[in-house]
């Protein structure tokens, strides 16, 4: 392989590395902001809280709004996220009225909706990367739905 050749697999893989490193760096907050959430549940003991947020749908008839689907946003005292899970409907976080959302120690789950675990931060540097890795998670549909969990 000559010097060239070598060469160019050296700048695109540096290429490469630096659109990851950006990715990551900015990774859009994009669809976890939640500036008006459909509910808002805050765990025993105010450490933790669960954001239902709903995304935007390209054409709705009208009345369906609950229709629409979501993200449930896990968010630690600091407010970094910490946990997504989708929401295919809105409404299905509300068809389970009955049923509590359960906290322990290691985890918060509402049955056939979701199931997050309470994975406190070991710092600042681990709270910022975890959110921009949750964000990048969300932006592909990599995360893990109500419907994983019927």
């Amino acid at each position: 392989m000559n010097a060239a050749i070598r060469q160019r697999i050296a700048l695109g893989a540096g290429f490469v590395s630096a659109l990851c490193a950006a990715s990551v760096l900015f990774a859009p907050e994009g669809r976890l902001r939640c500036t008006e959430p459909y509910l808002t549940e805050e765990s025993p003991d105010g450490r933790w809280t669960i954001n239902v947020c709903g995304r935007r749908m390209l054409f709705a008839m009208p009345g369906s709004g609950s229709d629409a689907p979501g993200w449930i946003v896990l968010r630690d005292e600091a407010g970094a996220v910490r946990g997504v899970s989708g929401l295919s409907m809105l409404q299905f976080y509300g068809a389970t009225a009955g049923v509590e959302t359960r906290w322990t120690l290691r985890n918060v789950e509402r049955p056939m909706v979701f199931d997050l675990d309470l994975d406190p931060a070991n710092g600042a540097f681990e709270r910022w990367w975890d959110e921009r890795i949750w964000r990048l998670r969300a932006l592909f549909r990599l995360t893990r739905d109500d419907e994983d969990e019927r």
